[in-house]
């Protein structure tokens, strides 16, 4: 029976030891009628929200039976364990790998304490002591890194945003914001934090030419990071007399059987006999489709993930050429499992 991990939620102070403390959420709640002052240190808060991610019945596989959590006011460990008082209230074992909690209520915070849990199976055997914790009231101040990875395409009349995930283990989720110029006023979208990296504006205002979007990352305390760099979309339906233009390929990574839209501005001239080539890593053509019936303007074309025979592409690299006369634009596409 392998111990449950607590992990943190809580970043700690700069410049404190916190080498016991591998797991915290933090501060959340005083009694179940008063306020949350999830942002106090000192006084008030008499409770501590523990996190960790559940073993199995058997190792990594299944689901425990029952949790044991013991505290006490100097740290815990194997030979005094049994003296440790038992905390009560807690959840029953959720399927290995699921994040849980307890919430611990009625403390003193005037008092450091040390917490530790045990998992049983449906045999009677307990696992291990679990990591140590140490909580001594001291609240998270430092905010989440900045998102990195952000990008935007145009998605019809919308903007599809993506970035990369956060790996804090206290996020708690994302917001992201949208100016009609690119030296703003920025204003928020989402109503409440965003718990994916990626969001859909689907309310871009008629007319808009172009928008410019934003995103920070919020932590269970409320800390928020700074804005990430600017990234933008064009929504002009203007067409080019004489060019062509293709807007990067959304989703991006695709995976499966997803199929991938990829947007194509065609010249006021027309289409003629151009074609889209997606072509793999090595230079091979994989798929062609025929443009030559498509009007002038904005068109939406769409790549099914599939070659020439029918079959889905293997997972890699991959890119989509337009080819129309001497005009080569291509954009990078990537297929995942």
């Amino acid at each position: 029976m392998r111990a449950p991990f607590l992990t943190p939620t809580r970043r700690p102070r700069r410049g404190r030891d916190w080498r016991l403390v591998l797991a915290i959420l933090g501060v959340l709640a005083l009694l179940a009628m008063a306020p949350m002052l999830a942002h106090a240190q000192g006084a008030g808060p008499d409770s501590v929200r523990l996190a960790w991610t559940a073993p199995g019945d058997d190792g990594a596989v299944g689901t425990a039976t029952g949790y044991e959590m013991r505290m006490s006011t100097s740290p815990i460990d194997a030979s005094n364990w049994s003296s440790a008082s038992i905390v009560s209230g807690g959840p029953n074992p959720a399927i290995s790998g699921t994040h849980q909690n307890w919430l611990v209520r009625g403390l003193d915070h005037t008092v450091t304490y040390y917490f530790a849990i045990r998992a049983v199976d449906d045999a009677g055997n307990w696992s291990g002591l679990s990591n140590v914790l140490r909580w001594d009231w001291v609240v998270d101040t430092a905010p989440p890194a900045a998102p990195s990875g952000v990008s935007a395409a145009r998605q019809g009349s919308s903007a599809h945003v993506q970035w990369s995930a956060n790996s804090e283990p206290d996020l708690a989720g994302y917001n992201v914001y949208r100016a009609l110029s690119a030296s703003g006023p920025f204003s928020a979208l989402n109503g409440s934090v965003l718990a994916s990296p990626d969001y859909v504006d689907s309310n871009v205002p008629a007319g808009t030419d172009q928008a410019w979007y934003q995103v920070s990352a919020v932590d269970e305390t409320g800390n928020v990071s700074a804005r990430s760099t600017t990234v933008s979309v064009s929504f002009s339906t203007a067409t080019a007399t004489g060019a062509w233009a293709m807007e990067p390929g959304y989703p991006n990574p695709s995976g499966g059987s997803s199929p991938v839209n990829l947007a194509i501005v065609i010249p006021a001239a027309g289409a003629g006999g151009a074609v889209l080539d997606v072509v793999d890593d090595g230079g091979r053509r994989i798929r062609r489709i025929d443009l030559s019936s498509l009007a002038p303007g904005r068109q939406l074309v769409v790549w099914d993930g599939r070659n020439d025979s029918g079959r889905l592409v293997a997972p890699g690299v991959y890119s989509a050429w337009v080819i129309a006369g001497g005009t080569h634009n291509s954009v990078r596409l990537v297929r995942v499992p």
